[in-house]
């Protein structure tokens, strides 16, 4: 394994099986190890793993947290310049970013390395649901400080939902607290942000997938609409939430069979879909309208000079609604912008002080 009584860094993925998923090349690799190190910080592990891979390989297995794989990467490094070092990772080894950085590192030291590629959950996520696998969008993980409400994940969701593409929003899990985003979580989260942005992205009646323990023996999926699922206890985690789009026919098809669901059940999540535009429009055009009555209350009623301009902004404001309503979201937009100037102009020029 090493090149000219050098070490070398080894990156092994053990597939979301875990030993039982481990190929031949990564099992030749382990055992040719002189440390074997356990990626115990960016997935979740068990004693039990730990205990059954040592014994599978005839090799101590260390244990490594966070510290060990951030802080002391420095360390790790070092070792590898003289002996052949394995870092082991449930799932695939680069799907972490953390294990990226081990590769930019020991090729800025000229170590040399090997990664033993393997399955990982996206992978897995986008091949066992009968779903397109090149229908999914934009990845996500919902943490637990998302925030209220969860801006970036909602769009995130929406964003996929309008170009036809599926979501894949995985709940982080911390391995050190044992604590993280339960599904209801979740559920909370994206329906706090629908209530704000009122698109239509997320539902009661939005269709979705609950993926638990995937990769184990004891892996679930739950399939149904939102105010099925909420209320339902998923057992231990890790977690994982698939939001379909819209359904070809062989989706449809594979998710009633899969998972014993009635075709009537199954819900085109892109239906009654707002466009972005319009909860812009509508929030731009009420704070506008807001502004030019203050200014209007402001402005003495003998200074009828600004009668023109109060009168081109809600002509703007009107012309905003119309264009929207005709689907011209550019034109609404500028008409929008156009009216919010002719306002700041008299901030500009310093005859009102208006605050936005």
């Amino acid at each position: 394994m090493a090149i000219n009584g050098m070490g070398m860094l080894a990156l092994v993925g053990l597939g979301i099986g875990g030993i039982k998923s481990l190929t031949l090349e990564g099992i030749d690799i382990l055992k040719k190890s002189d440390l074997v190190y356990l990626d115990t910080y960016t997935t979740l592990t068990s004693n039990d793993l730990i205990k059954k891979l040592s014994e599978h390989i005839g090799k101590k297995i260390i244990s490594a947290n966070r510290a060990r794989l951030e802080d002391e990467l420095e360390s790790l490094l070092e070792q590898a310049k003289a002996k052949n070092i394995t870092v082991a990772v449930l799932g695939d080894p680069l799907f972490a970013t953390t294990h990226q950085n081990f590769l930019i590192e020991a090729r800025k030291r000229g170590i040399p390395y090997i990664v033993v590629h393997n399955s990982s959950i996206i992978s897995v996520l986008t091949t066992s649901c009968g779903l397109h696998p090149y229908k999914f969008g934009k990845v996500s993980t919902i943490t637990r400080q998302s925030g209220t409400p969860a801006t970036s994940i909602y769009f995130t969701l929406y964003d996929n939902l309008i170009r036809g593409l599926h979501s894949i929003f995985l709940l982080e899990f911390d391995t050190k607290d044992l604590e993280g985003v339960w599904p209801s979580s979740a559920f909370t989260l994206l329906k706090d942000a629908e209530n704000i942005y009122k698109l239509e992205a997320f539902t009661e009646d939005t269709f979705l997938i609950v993926a638990c323990r995937v990769g184990t023996e004891n892996q679930k999926y739950y399939v149904g609409c939102v105010k099925e699922l909420e209320k339902i206890d998923f057992g231990e985690p890790p977690y994982t939430i698939i939001i379909p789009s819209r359904l070809h026919f062989t989706e449809e098809e594979a998710l009633c069979i899969l998972f014993s669901v009635p075709k009537d059940k199954l819900v085109n999540n892109t239906e009654g879909l707002r466009r972005r535009t319009d909860y812009l429009v509508n929030k731009y055009v009420k704070k506008t309208n807001e502004i030019l009555r203050l200014a209007k209350e402001r402005i003495p009623k003998d200074q009828i000079k600004y009668e023109d301009l109060f009168e081109n902004v809600e002509c703007y404001l009107e012309d905003a609604i119309r264009f929207l309503n005709l689907g011209e979201d550019q034109l609404a937009m500028l008409s929008v912008g156009y009216a919010e100037g002719l306002l700041d102009s008299l901030r500009l020029q310093k005859i009102l002080d208006l605050k936005w």
